[in-house]
């Protein structure tokens, strides 16, 4: 056997291993996303903890705030501090109609950011404060998903822990969802069956506000290294290529969802860790919900934990996306009625 033949046959069986990884990681994505994590709530004024809620279960808040945390004891406290403050004032303004509850995940951290965490929930109450932690660190997307299937809101808005972002934006979102919102699916678009068949307890508007930070991009860019500025326009190409360009800031963590976009979008969700923002709004998209963009104040605060690393796994996971859902139709998107049976999520409850 001459040497061509070996690299070629070398080349063709690292090809097909490589393949069968891939094929393995999408898969094993898929079955995770139907396969719900046993979480339950803790509180701290009683031995038992509290069966987690289902966001396909009728409303019992207003807003729900979902704050993701990966050893973030530092940040953390600050962050609690604004929002609550922040809602707390709203409450007094705008009367007991206003009601809300702060769910913060706890995402396999390595340092005290639980116990920052339950801090705040025996100072507030675990009705206004709640605990949830996973496991092991599954990824900033799962830490998401998994809050926002036990939300109890009526509107379920995704923030990030390291307080970036003006807590009080989320009025502007909030009048963004009114505007936009349509009572069905696919406005605009047909949808993959010849109709969807909503679910009684899931029924209400359908929209997706997002934060956005495009209109600072000049200033970042003027900032940044020209490495960094290189990498980004690469990502923001693949955001492009796989969600096309309908939201200039697809990465921005302060995103608001009606109750019932949020339970179909989420329960869709497959990515965990970084571009599972650009997942859910591929699959607005896809199953015409409304979204609209929205400027926001933010800061950049240190302590990022972004690397060059985490730009590869970026890409990786935008090519996932287009290949698993549409090249390759692995992952099917479930409309409203095939979404509400989707998960098999022991411990939690039917209603909250």
């Amino acid at each position: 056997m001459d040497l061509p033949l070996i690299v070629a046959v070398s080349l063709a069986l690292v090809a097909t291993y490589v393949v069968r990884q891939v094929l393995a990681f999408w898969a094993r994505l898929d079955q995770d996303s139907s396969e719900g994590l046993q979480l339950q709530i803790e509180d701290p004024s009683s031995i038992k903890p509290l069966l987690c809620p289902s966001i396909w279960g009728a409303a019992t808040k207003r807003l729900s705030v979902v704050v993701p945390a990966y050893n973030e004891e530092d940040r953390l406290p600050a962050t609690l501090d604004e929002t609550l403050a922040y809602l707390q004032r709203r409450r007094n303004k705008e009367g007991p109609a206003f009601t809300y509850e702060v769910i913060i995940v706890d995402d396999g951290s390595k340092d005290s950011t639980a116990a920052v965490a339950m801090g705040f929930v025996k100072r507030h109450g675990v009705d206004a404060v709640r605990l949830l932690r996973l496991p092991y660190n599954c990824g900033k997307g799962r830490a998401v998903r998994e809050g926002m299937l036990i939300a109890r809101g009526e509107l379920c808005l995704m923030m990030d822990a390291d307080g970036a972002t003006r807590v009080s934006d989320m009025e502007n979102l909030e009048a963004a969802v009114k505007e936009v919102a349509v009572a069905s699916w696919g406005k605009g678009k047909t949808l993959t069956s010849s109709a969807a068949t909503a679910v009684p307890d899931a029924g209400g508007p359908l929209a997706v506000a997002v934060g956005s930070r495009a209109h600072l991009e000049k200033a970042a860019l003027a900032q940044r290294s020209k490495l960094r500025n290189f990498l980004m326009h690469g990502f923001h190409f693949l955001v492009t290529f796989v969600a096309g360009h309908a939201v200039a800031d697809t990465q921005c963590g302060f995103k608001m969802f009606t109750r019932r976009a949020a339970a179909v979008l989420y329960t869709n969700q497959r990515l965990q860790r970084w571009c599972f923002d650009v997942e859910l709004l591929f699959l607005a998209q896809r199953l015409g919900v409304p979204v609209k963009e929205v400027q926001v104040q933010w800061v950049e605060m240190p302590g990022s934990k972004i690397r060059f690393t985490s730009i590869l796994h970026m890409a990786f996971e935008l090519v996932s996306l287009k290949l698993a859902y549409q090249w390759l139709g692995l992952w099917r998107v479930a409309e409203e009625t095939a979404a509400h049976g989707r998960i098999n999520a022991p411990g939690r409850a039917k209603a909250s």
